[in-house]
């Protein structure tokens, strides 16, 4: 069955995490991705990570110092329905703008992703991931556990943010071009993109009075358990803390717990984090999971990322399948991440050896 995008030609020109991932999501949904690289290939070839993002992608090598190449990327070009660009590797002809891609395909939709819009302070190319990171506050505050300096988060989190909202403009950009004809510039900066992740983060409300959080000032997030590993919690709030006090056979802790004075006590709150702390290490943290689940708290273990993978539910949902790559072997790799019911899309293949399908790509030109 047909992906959603079949038919649909986009030219990926560019090295970041994001347009990679965008490419990667669009080919899932049936797309054929054309990945442009240099002569000496993505600086990320032969790390994993580009085995997963450039999967069921097509790749062509053009040397940006060969003037046959320049028509090549032309005829790309005026081929194409999508362009992604980062504005920073390269990758394409040297010199060609988003007025010479209109120029020569009037319909395309172009899509841009910088990491600041024009006119920031940091627009210069080589401010991607952390100073993005660094200028959103995506990285955690270690100063309570008396650590010095931030603490970035390991996946490359401000990247994937923008492709996922970087997919959705495209397919309206499509849709506006199958009303109207007229392609258009998409611009997603992961500056902006950074935004809608933080969500809730971002919502001042002086209106409301401030307050605490949670009920108590002794139930943590996570705890650790009689096997030495770790479950996260969310019982901070009434729904869930009867039930969990209940579920651990001390219903009547519920007022100790959430009486207002422990704020204020520092004494009876360490008495009473180590007496809430000393439970969890009753049983192992798998264990905990079945008491919660049917006490009706969210809990979980915290797993490590193989662990996830290697769930039941995470393979039979095929939210994470199985694909032999031609450099590492079998490989698991997310799944496809959105489900349509009508085209319901899928992983096209690996990920390309550089410049596998150059040749290919040439002799389909003329029939376009």
């Amino acid at each position: 069955m047909p992906g959603a995008l079949e038919g649909c030609r986009v030219l990926e020109q560019g090295a970041s995490v994001a347009v990679s991932v965008l490419g990667m999501l669009l080919a899932d949904q049936g797309a054929e991705v054309v990945k442009v690289e240099p002569p000496t290939g993505d600086p990320l070839r032969g790390h994993p990570a580009f085995s997963v993002w450039n999967r069921g992608k097509m790749s062509v090598v053009l040397n940006s110092h060969a003037s046959g190449d320049d028509g090549f990327f032309t005829e790309l070009v005026r081929t194409s329905d999508v362009l992604i660009a980062d504005g920073a590797s390269g990758a394409g002809a040297p010199g060609i703008g988003y007025e010479d891609i209109v120029a020569t395909n009037a319909g395309i939709v172009y899509v841009f992703i910088p990491a600041f819009i024009d006119g920031s302070d940091h627009e210069a190319p080589a401010a991607w991931e952390t100073v993005v990171g660094a200028s959103t506050g995506v990285y955690a505050d270690r100063s309570s556990d008396e650590a010095d300096g931030p603490s970035f988060i390991a996946l490359p989190y401000v990247s994937i943010f923008a492709a996922f909202v970087a997919a959705p403009a495209v397919t309206a950009a499509l849709f506006h071009r199958a009303r109207t004809g007229e392609g258009q510039k998409v611009t997603v900066p992961l500056y902006d993109s950074m935004f809608t992740a933080m969500g809730a983060s971002l919502v001042d409300r002086p209106d409301l009075p401030s307050g605490p959080a949670v009920l108590s000032p002794v139930v943590e997030r996570f705890y650790l358990c009689k096997d030495g590993r770790w479950v996260n919690i969310n019982a901070g709030f009434e729904r869930a803390l009867r039930p969990l006090l209940d579920a651990i056979g001390h219903p009547d802790w519920y007022g100790p717990l959430t009486n207002p004075m422990l704020r204020d006590d520092a004494e009876q709150r360490r008495e009473w984090s180590g007496r809430f702390a000393s439970v969890w290490k009753e049983r192992t943290a798998v264990e905990w999971e079945d008491v919660m689940e049917r006490a009706g708290v969210p809990c979980t273990m915290c797993r490590t990322i193989e662990e996830w993978m290697d769930t039941a539910h995470a393979r039979e949902s095929e939210a994470v399948i199985g694909l032999d790559d031609p450099l590492h072997g079998p490989m698991r790799q997310v799944g496809v991440q959105v489900r349509l019911s009508e085209t319901p899309g899928r992983v096209r293949g690996p990920a390309p050896s550089l410049g596998e399908h150059t040749e290919v790509v040439i002799a389909s030109l003329s029939s376009r």
